[in-house]
């Protein structure tokens, strides 16, 4: 289902990813609507799901985790591994796909050691294949919405 956003809603949900702490008023001032009507528009996005949520971006390395890998899994029947996976801190993102492999899971270590201890693991529901990310070019991009009605 496809939410209709106006360029008042684009401009407020690209400042938002920006900095979802900016506040109402600024960004009123930013896109010429007053804070209550920011305050209204923010609380209909959410009630439609537009903005599921606000988070914090942590920066893994400051806690860590040094290593940063892709596991994609050949599972045998079903998808048992998904609730290793939702169980392990570790396993930070689970994707089922398409293709020859059943999902691809985004993994954060603290060192070699500890990713193939996970590796290991996750063999038990079947095949995989593991790939260490060297450096990231493109994360946490701000989406915008794929129309642009008015």
């Amino acid at each position: 289902m496809n939410i209709k956003v106006d360029r008042h809603d684009r401009k407020i949900l690209a400042l938002l990813q920006q900095d979802a702490r900016t506040s109402h008023a600024e960004i009123g001032r930013r896109v010429h609507l007053s804070q209550p009507a920011v305050s209204e528009r923010i609380k209909r996005l959410e009630a439609q799901g537009v903005i599921a949520g606000y988070r914090a971006i942590v920066d893994p390395a400051k806690l860590g985790y040094t290593i940063d890998a892709v596991i994609r899994i050949r599972a045998q029947a079903g998808r048992p591994y998904e609730a290793f996976a939702k169980a392990r801190p570790e396993i930070v993102e689970c994707h089922t796909v398409t293709g020859d492999d059943c999902a691809v899971l985004r993994v954060l270590a603290t060192d070699v050691l500890h990713l193939q201890r996970i590796i290991e693991e996750l063999n038990a529901f079947g095949s995989t294949s593991s790939a260490i990310v060297l450096s990231t070019q493109v994360s946490h991009k701000p989406i915008s919405p794929a129309q642009l009605d008015e």
